[in-house]
């Protein structure tokens, strides 16, 4: 359809209108003549100019569609099917190469229509696996790192077929051998650079039938190993796991307790602990092996981990049949993808640890949730997430020690009533009792405050003072107050300075009067809270503990007391009981055996415990006894000869001799002949001896 208009000269031409709209096919008429001139430019516009000078203005349209055609793609791949096992020198780095073509013809109506047209063919590998962000597993020869391959094509006339090849490589170590590799074929039509002109307007080139479909795919599929005969892999991945503490940096796990059906983990000072976890692929049912437990293929395990936790490494215990695995945690250590293998054959179990540290634990965590989760690209529906929980006890390594300065100390001289007291060197013996504080574990800034609870003997059953409490002092920590504050120094006593010389003369007054009597009958008592002392609670807050802290106490022995109450005795023993609280809001805080006990000794002076002596009738029993032993011992002497004296005839023995006459040699040519026999014995003779 066209309209043939002739216009001012002065006016604009149809080439310049061409170089404004766009040409207006077939389908784009369905809006509308209108709508779509609108669409192409307005016109009021570009006759504007026009329209100031009065002058007429006529345009020429050309109204014409574009002729449809159809292009037919197809494609072909060689192998059909991928076997890994089956490798070639053929160029690919992993051996195994794909031979790809794609051929195009097209047809049109009527059918004596047979432009010359110029197409581009694009051969694509794996498109939508690379938008999602993954890497291609093939590649096209010499195409670099994109696996897309396109070629320019002429067609002269219909169903002619022209066709393009090319080949693909398969890239080595791929892990998705399940998933078949989808390789596409589309095609595009070619505008030339200079189009022919028919009757003063440019030819008109066909278009592509929006009906068809623009690409054409063929699926490559992997031989697959270890799936039943319908070439479908149905694995049956299971999992089962253990908490377990690791012991120091040692590659040995114990389980943890189970309390109520929920491991419990005591953390005390170790830095990691430990999930073990087993892993099989088996059937589910003996009778019948053929239903599940294929190989799983891209078999792996993922791990999500709490914000207190964090992957720190893994070590793997056992694994049947082959060792395969591997884990990666990501930056933060938050989750850890563990591959278990690609295939996790049929029957095949692994058993690892995954270690994780405890060092973002704080006193506010009470439980521990892991996410788990198996993942494999074979055929499996049950592969729900599992959660694996275990409650958190913090064992706090707290301990406390204390030491009493003197241990022992002594009482005497005189009453002093209460009221006539001034000072506290009146009072009595000074004792310091330093309580030790060591935290071997987490810092308890935290958690709280910790307390240091002390059982403070102050009075005895019927009331009057035992220890007096003068002042409450801190090593360590920040400024102490101690509670309640009115049993620090009650009577608003004078402190004094001279605690040495004072406990000097203690130990030389206890040594004094330490020497009792070997036979007098010792008389002794023990001071507790629990019998026949009246204690108060004192609660120090131990602020800004670390790992170390002291409290002193400064106190007097209430000597009135002892000399009232305690005189007779020859000793007592006071003891003094602490021990640590801590004040937290969770109930996950555990502290063992955390207190200590102080015993002071107590003796009376010298000029109280007076000398006992012995008895008489004892010494008189001692010395006839000593008289009778001694009688004993000289008559047995006496029996036994020792008081006799020996006789000179007794001790000296008599010998009986005869004398031999000496035999005489012959004398030969003035030399003796000497052919004496010889004696088996020799004696010595002596002429000038004489026997009596």
């Amino acid at each position: 359809m066209g309209l043939d208009t002739v216009g001012s000269s002065r006016g604009p031409r149809i080439e310049d209108l061409e170089k404004t709209c766009t040409e207006l096919d077939g389908p784009k008429l369905k809006g509308g003549l209108q709508g779509q001139l609108e669409k192409c430019f307005s016109a009021q516009d570009m006759l504007k100019p026009y329209q100031q000078k009065a002058e007429p203005v006529f345009y020429s349209f050309d109204f014409r569609s574009r002729p449809v055609i159809n292009i037919q793609k197809t494609v072909t791949v060689t192998p059909s099917t991928i076997d890994l096992r089956q490798k070639t020198f053929c160029g690919a780095p992993s051996g195994i190469c794909l031979k790809v073509k794609a051929c195009f013809e097209y047809t049109a109506k009527p059918t004596g229509y047979n432009p010359s047209i110029t197409i581009l063919g694009t051969l694509e590998a794996e498109k939508e696996r690379r938008k999602s962000g993954l890497s291609s597993r093939v590649l096209f020869r010499n195409q670099g790192s994109e696996p897309k391959y396109t070629q320019e094509l002429s067609l002269t006339r219909q169903k002619q077929k022209e066709c393009i090849e090319e080949t693909l490589w398969l890239q080595e170590n791929i892990r998705d051998k399940l998933r078949p590799i989808p390789v596409t074929a589309s095609v595009e039509i070619q505008e030339p650079n200079t189009r022919r002109r028919v009757n003063s307007l440019p030819e008109i080139l066909p278009i592509l039938n929006s009906n068809e479909p623009k690409t054409v795919q063929r699926d490559v599929h992997f031989l697959k190993e270890g799936c039943g005969d319908d070439n479908v892999c149905n694995s049956n991945l299971k999992l089962e796991y253990k908490f377990c503490t690791r012991e120091g940096n040692q590659d040995k796990f114990s389980y943890l307790p189970v309390r109520k059906g929920v491991p419990e983990l005591v953390l005390k000072d170790q830095k990691d602990i430990a999930l073990e976890i087993t892993v099989t692929n088996g059937p589910s049912d003996p009778r019948a092996p053929a239903k599940d437990g294929d190989d799983a293929h891209e078999a792996k395990l993922v791990a999500a981990f709490p914000d207190t936790l964090t992957y720190s490494a893994y070590r793997e215990l056992r694994a049947f049949p082959e060792k395969q695995l591997s884990c990666v945690a990501n930056q933060n250590g938050s989750q850890a993808d563990c591959e278990l293998g690609n295939p996790f054959k049929r029957n095949s179990s692994v058993t690892f640890y995954l270690i994780l540290s405890t060092t973002e634990v704080t006193f506010d965590t009470t439980d521990l949730d892991i996410n788990m989760k198996l993942e494999t690209t074979s055929n499996q529906d049950n592969l729900a997430s599992i959660t694996a929980t275990a409650k958190v006890v913090i064992e706090l390594l707290l301990s406390v020690s204390g030491v009493a300065k003197p241990s022992q100390v002594y009482f005497g001289g005189t009453v002093v009533g209460e009221q006539a007291m001034k000072s506290e060197d009146e009072v009595g013996s000074l004792i310091e009792y330093e309580f030790r504080v060591i935290n071997l574990g987490k810092p308890l800034k935290n958690l709280g405050t910790a307390t240091l609870n002390i059982q403070w003997p102050k009075e005895i059953s019927n009331g009057k003072w035992l220890l007096y409490l003068v002042k409450v002092e801190s090593k360590g920590l920040e400024n102490i107050a101690c509670e309640p504050r009115s049993e620090i120094n009650f009577l608003n006593l004078k402190e004094s300075h001279s605690s040495r010389r004072k406990r000097e003369i203690a130990e030389k007054q206890i040594d004094e009067s330490g020497k009792f009597s070997l036979f007098a009958e010792r008389k002794y008592q023990t001071l507790n809270c629990s019998m026949n002392v009246n204690c108060v609670n004192i609660s120090c807050p131990l602020r800004g503990l670390d790992s170390k802290a002291s409290v002193v106490l400064r106190s007097r022995l209430w000597n009135s007391t002892f000399l009232e109450e305690y005189s007779k005795m020859n000793y007592l023993d006071i003891l003094t009981r602490a021990s640590i609280d801590v004040a937290a809001a969770a109930e996950n805080i555990k502290l063992p055996n955390a207190g200590t006990q102080i015993r002071v000794t107590v003796f009376p002076s010298k000029t109280i415990a007076q000398y006992s002596g012995v008895p008489w009738w004892i010494i008189l029993v001692a010395i006839l006894a000593g008289i009778l032993m001694l009688a004993l011992l000289v008559f047995l002497l006496w029996k036994c000869g020792f008081f006799k004296r020996s006789r000179y005839d007794d001790s000296v023995p008599r010998y009986h001799a005869v004398r031999i006459r000496k035999e005489e040699r012959e004398i030969k040519d003035e030399k003796y002949i000497d052919n004496l026999e010889k004696k088996q014995w020799i004696t010595r003779w002596n002429e000038n001896e004489s026997y009596s």
